[in-house]
């Protein structure tokens, strides 16, 4: 039984050699599979390297379907007695001896997944803020982005995700937090107190929020149901006025908004 970290990249080279910095960093050998498209770029030059060097144990090709899909591959392919966990190209353990720590939970919990806290990063590479564990994991509360956790700090038990059939391929950008309600309703998931990673923005989720709002509005009617019907509807408006807003904004004064984010999870952790 392995802890296999699982890092999906394509033409980012500069956040894979950030995710490899961290991983070397480890106090604990860490057992990592990259999947990448073989496309002659720099990225998969290096992704080459790493392997030689046995920084990488596997790399898969991505088939070319998506992100989602992608992780897929290695869902299918993977010994049903491991436990995966997702940590994007440029993403960190949140400190050196994370993944150790993860290693060692997976060996007593009972549960099927994990879940702990995450380092909100900004563009730049800055951390803002923590976003503590939350007590419980609540469907509700993780479709409407209040006491939510982030997929870099889910770690799954390979057999699960086969049986949950992995990512949903028609999701584009919510897959992962689909994924987080389908394995709750079977399985509660195992609290990690510590905080588990780094989560930067201007990933996939960052850069298609819009896409995001649509995907989740569709998410929560599906497993929330007629109780937050009335919400739902609300909650998807309000995000797609803010959507637009919050970028504008960012492109004009990123400092100013990394501050405001800064002052946001100071306030919401003083609040708990």
């Amino acid at each position: 039984m392995d802890v296999k970290v699982i890092t999906v990249v394509k033409d980012d080279l500069e956040g894979l050699k950030r995710t490899e910095q961290s991983i070397v960093n480890q106090s604990k050998l860490v057992s990592w599979i990259l999947v990448t498209p073989n496309d002659n770029s720099q990225t998969y030059e290096y992704a080459q390297h790493l392997i030689h060097q046995n920084i990488v144990d596997e790399i898969i090709l991505d088939s070319g379907g998506g992100v989602y899909s992608a992780m897929n591959q290695a869902v299918v392919q993977a010994n049903q007695e491991d436990w995966f966990w997702f940590l994007n190209a440029g993403d960190e353990f949140a400190a050196i001896n994370t993944y150790e720590l993860i290693c060692q939970s997976a060996m007593t919990t009972v549960h099927e997944w994990m879940y702990g806290g995450h380092y909100l990063g900004s563009y730049n590479g800055k951390i803002l803020g923590e976003v503590k564990t939350p007590a419980r994991f609540k469907p509700a509360n993780q479709l409407f982005s209040k006491k939510y956790i982030s997929h870099q700090s889910t770690i799954f038990r390979a057999k699960f995700l086969q049986d949950l059939g992995g990512f949903r391929s028609d999701l584009k950008v919510a897959a992962d937090w689909d994924l987080m309600v389908r394995a709750s309703k079977l399985d509660p998931g195992h609290r990690v107190p510590e905080t588990l990673s780094i989560f930067y923005m201007g990933g996939l989720s960052t850069a298609a929020r819009q896409v995001a709002n649509k995907e989740l509005f569709l998410i929560r009617k599906r497993y929330l149901g007629r109780k937050y019907a009335i919400k739902n509807y609300w909650w998807f408006g309000y995000r797609l006025v803010r959507n637009r807003y919050v970028r504008s904004f960012e492109l004009r004064n990123p400092s100013m908004a990394d501050a405001i984010r800064r002052i946001r999870l100071q306030v919401k952790n003083l609040s708990k």
